[in-house]
């Protein structure tokens, strides 16, 4: 049977009747994508809100994902970023303000911080005065808990390819946030063509070391889905011939099915089969391109549509429809309307139905009629109140960089107010790029000068070095001044925060003798007093004191008596580090007078704790404690953050020494909750884990210290992480290591000044290479320690040479020599307060009383050594003390008690957990040991897990090389 209109009786589709762009086109395929966004609103609707990401390449369909996220249920805001306007925070703020209009009071009670809203939004008032960017972040974050508090919100950001980097830092910054409040933030982005150094790249990254990485890729459509796409599309079925030519040509890319479906339905290419639609006979031309196919389905508007779609693409992807109604005329805006080729984004401002719309009629405008429209809508613009940064884009797109120089400027100067420091600086760069050479000199400077700025502060400090070069070579061609020594000032700053220490150190010397030029003593004075402190850190003692007392004179001449006493203060401490403890200490207590008598407070905490300082290296650690408290209650009084934080890893540091390991530990814990001083605190509780025997945390924290203080050039840190490590690796029997160490911790010390900060790990090196049989190195060690023995004559230099000597005899054999040594060590060691040195002294004196023959007086060295290390909690110095008594053939449980003979004679360990480890240090398997000792392998796995945890350690390997250490195999 036939059908009417049939010809030769085949059944025909209905005709296309294509959907207009845009309209009544239904969601096809991604269930999966769905579900995830279902689930993610969900949580959002308990509480537990995410920002979630949408990625794929251009015309995947993200943004139609995203809206159907936020149509499901939820109070939902939107807003894109602009390609032609990337204003600071500007998808945001689009959506707040689309909010504002729809509730004028939606924000009215989102707390105290609500003013400073009005910073980017001006119709919320005028701004508080000052403000920072935390702060507004902050206000940002109340306002999106507060639209969120009713119910949960879903906030959708579009291409964000395209958005100002403060907006991408402030997603960044509010992943934790959100994770609390009841707001799903969904953020889409195209990731073809992102480049490498683009700051989507960076917030996923840190998304992803925080944890909260959650993306949708979207993929292309697979060909039932571009079928069924194509269909609606058409309003009618394609024929799988069709369907396939669709597909193959549109990748699957959802946007382009649709242009190419419209496209072919507007040209007549494609007339009702038996099986569907299909193309017309003979040739018919199917675009090959997303632009072809844009441009096909556009071919029957007017001339006056087409004109406006040309102005409407020069204006970008969303614009506000005055201007570009006064170049193109209204009657056109309204045709491309009609045909859904433009939406109107709110009142007064239209949007291409896609970019990819926008960017065809944008590739086919002639290129010198593309320039004459841009001239156009910078001049209607620039008349208007519109955005320095559109304005200057439209100045470039004219080929007028002199015109769009001034509004890059202006856009820089309002980034800056917002806090947006990268897309300042990405303002300045741009028209820094566009100046010609010898035009507006001073101008120019100014710029360069704003634009290291603003690069500085956003963490950019290569760029901001780079900047304020060109900035000091300007300023060095009208010879030294002023300018010249601001310019070399921060030019130092920048240095330092890329940590180029001695780079920085020229810029400081430079900056001085500019101002000493210039007349400033004062400041001449306080370049010279940071290059002494940095000299200072790095060990180099001589020259801080040279430029210490350079720096006094320029205070004197200055009349700064603040500054002359933190000049004293910092000469003190290098004089007192570099051997002339008496001088230093007096000269540090000359300027603590005078900071005391002017009644500067904040200068005599900064000066307390140099004194603290010049007494540790006398070795009074008792005075150096009762001095930093002092200086830490003048820091609370004066609010003094950052001295505050110098006296309390001072006080770690000294507590360490003492041996109140665990009240050490607290303070270092709670520095780092505050965020500061990490790789410091790391440093020095490092090497109490290291003594107490927890080597793998000890590693970890004491690798971290090493990296950061070598990069800084911080002597202190650097050698005591280097003795620590060294110490380590002596332990976990890495002796390869452990040797490169002390030989890396003598090569820093001969670089410096030093004479206390390197004392212990010279002293504790020198014995470990000579019973390594290393003499060459054993020796230099003695040799350094001789020198500050030498050179201070304190007595802890003098006892860590004694026991240099000592063990070097040991190692030769001549045993009597060795205990009268460090016999000798251990007695100077009596009037010093720190507990774990003389432990260890005493442990060696010991041994080198047993090698002697001397029985008594070794056994009541070994008592020492083990009830010290006990008492700190030194379990391998205890360890080891305890068997060496055994090894004497005395009771260690009637002379250190039972608790001790377990540890000696067995580490803690059952008689069937030390069968289990002989076991495992000789390779077996815990199924092998199982039916070796007749156990089942539960068993034997507990028996190991017990093994792990009383020898405090992580793995087999580890476990078997303790047990070897401790005698047990």
């Amino acid at each position: 049977m036939t059908r009417p209109g049939s010809p030769g009786g085949a059944p025909t589709a209905p005709p296309a009747r294509p959907a207009p762009a845009g309209a009544g086109i239904p969601l096809v395929g991604r269930h999966e994508e769905r579900g995830a966004l279902a689930r993610a609103v969900e949580e959002a609707r308990s509480g537990r809100g995410a920002l979630l990401l949408v990625s794929g390449e251009a015309g995947v369909g993200k943004t139609r994902l995203a809206h159907e996220a936020a149509a499901a249920g939820a109070p939902a805001l939107r807003g894109g970023a602009s390609q032609a306007d990337p204003a600071p925070y500007g998808p945001l703020v689009a959506a707040l303000r689309a909010h504002l209009r729809a509730r004028p009071g939606a924000l009215d009670g989102c707390g105290t911080l609500r003013a400073h809203l009005a910073r980017l939004l001006p119709e919320l008032g005028d701004p508080p005065p000052g403000g920072d960017r935390a702060t507004l972040i902050e206000a940002l974050r109340a306002a999106l808990g507060h639209l969120a508090a009713p119910g949960p919100l879903v906030l959708v950001l579009d291409d964000l390819q395209w958005a100002d980097d403060a907006t991408l830092e402030l997603l960044e910054a509010l992943a934790e946030p959100l994770e609390g409040m009841p707001a799903l933030v969904v953020g889409t982005y195209r990731s073809d063509g992102l480049p490498r150094g683009h700051m989507i790249r960076r917030l996923r990254n840190e998304l992803r070391r925080g944890g909260r990485l959650t993306e949708l890729a979207l993929e292309p459509l697979a060909p039932d889905e571009t079928a069924a796409l194509a269909g609606a599309a058409l309003g009618a079925v394609p024929s799988p011939a069709l369907a396939r030519t669709i597909h193959d040509r549109s990748q699957g890319i959802p946007f382009f099915v649709e242009e190419l479906a419209r496209a072919l339905a507007v040209g007549g290419a494609v007339r009702p089969g038996r099986r569907g639609l299909e193309l017309a006979g003979g040739e018919v031309p199917v675009p090959e391109t997303i632009r072809d196919a844009v441009l096909m389905a556009t071919s029957d508007l007017s001339p006056d549509a087409r004109a406006a779609g040309e102005a409407a693409a020069v204006a970008g992807g969303a614009f506000d429809i005055g201007p570009v109604a006064a170049i193109a005329g209204e009657a056109g805006l309204a045709e491309l309307a009609d045909a859904g080729v433009l939406r109107e984004a709110e009142p007064g401002r239209a949007a291409f139905r896609h970019a990819l719309t926008r960017e065809a009629l944008y590739a086919d405008v002639p290129w010198l009629r593309r320039r004459a429209l841009h001239r156009r809508l910078a001049e209607v613009l620039e008349a208007g109140a519109a955005s320095p940064r559109e304005v200057a884009g439209h100045w470039l797109g004219a080929g007028e960089p002199g015109r769009a120089r001034a509004s890059l400027l202006r856009a820089a100067e309002a980034s800056e107010a917002l806090h947006a420091h990268r897309d300042a600086a990405g303002a300045w760069r741009q028209a820094l790029e566009h100046w010609p050479e010898g035009e507006e000199r001073e101008a120019r400077i100014a710029a360069l000068a704003a634009y290291a700025g603003a690069a500085e502060m956003s963490g950019d400090a290569a760029e901001s070095a780079r900047a304020w070069r060109e900035v000091c070579a300007l300023r060095a061609e009208d010879g030294a001044g002023a300018e010249l020594g601001e310019a070399q000032r921060r030019l130092a700053a920048a240095l330092e925060l890329r940590g180029d220490r001695e780079a920085a150190q020229a810029a400081r010397g430079a900056a001085a003798l500019a101002f000493a030029a210039a007349g400033r003593p004062a400041d001449a004075g306080a370049e010279r007093l940071a290059m002494a402190n940095h000299h200072r850190i790095g060990g180099r003692h001589e020259a801080a004191v040279e430029l210490a007392r350079a720096a006094a004179e320029d205070a004197g001449a200055a009349g700064r008596d603040d500054l002359r006493a933190r000049a004293l203060g910092i000469e003190g401490v290098a004089l007192a580090k570099s051997g002339d403890t008496e001088g230093g200490l007096a000269t540090v207590r000359a300027g603590l007078a005078l900071a005391i008598d002017r009644d500067m407070t904040a200068v005599a905490a900064e000066l307390y704790q140099r004194l603290s300082l010049a007494l540790y290296d006398a070795g009074d650690y008792g005075r150096a404690q009762e001095t930093l408290d002092v200086a830490l209650e003048l820091c609370r009084i004066n609010d003094d953050g950052d001295t505050e934080v110098a006296c309390v890893t001072c006080l770690v540091y000294v507590l360490r020494e003492r041996g109140e390991w665990e009240r050490a530990a607290a303070l270092g814990r709670d520095l780092v909750a505050a965020g500061s001083a990490e790789w410091v605190v790391d440093g020095l509780v490092g090497v109490i884990h290291a003594f107490q025997g927890r080597l793998s945390s000890g590693r970890r924290l004491l690798a971290s210290s090493l990296a950061v203080s070598t990069r800084l050039g911080h002597y202190h840190m650097q050698v005591d992480a280097t003795a620590g490590l060294a110490w380590l690796a002596a332990a976990e029997g890495r002796h390869e290591e452990a040797e490169e160490r002390c030989a890396a911790l003598l090569a820093r010390w001969e670089a410096s000044d030093d004479h206390h900060d390197a004392l212990w790990g010279l002293r504790w090196a020198a014995g470990y290479l000579a019973r390594r049989g290393r003499a060459a190195t054993a020796h230099g060690c003695a040799e350094a320690l001789a020198r500050i023995a030498a050179e201070t004559a304190r007595p802890e230099a003098l006892a860590a040479l004694a026991a240099a000597i000592g063990e070097a005899a040991l190692a030769a054999g001549d045993a009597d020599t060795a205990a009268d040594q460090l016999t000798r060590a251990v007695e100077l060691h009596q009037a010093l307060e720190v507990p774990f040195e003389r432990a260890q002294v005493e442990l060696r004196a010991g041994l080198a009383l047993a090698a002697a023959g001397d029985r008594e007086p070794a056994l009541e060295r070994l008592d020492e050594a083990y009830r010290t290390a006990r008492r700190l909690g030194a379990r391998p110095v205890a360890a080891e003390a305890a068997g060496a008594i055994a090894a004497l053939g005395e009771s260690v449980a009637r002379r250190l008690g039972r608790r001790a003979a377990a540890q000696a004679e067995g580490a803690g360990l059952s008689r069937r957990e030390l069968e289990v480890v002989r076991l495992v240090a000789v390779g077996r398997s815990n199924r092998e040991i199982a039916d070796r000792l007749v156990l089942s392998p539960r068993t034997v796995d507990m028996h190991v897990h017990n093994i792990l945890r009383k020898l405090e350690c992580k793995t087999r390997g580890e476990a078997a090389h303790r047990a070897g250490q401790l005698g047990l195999l």
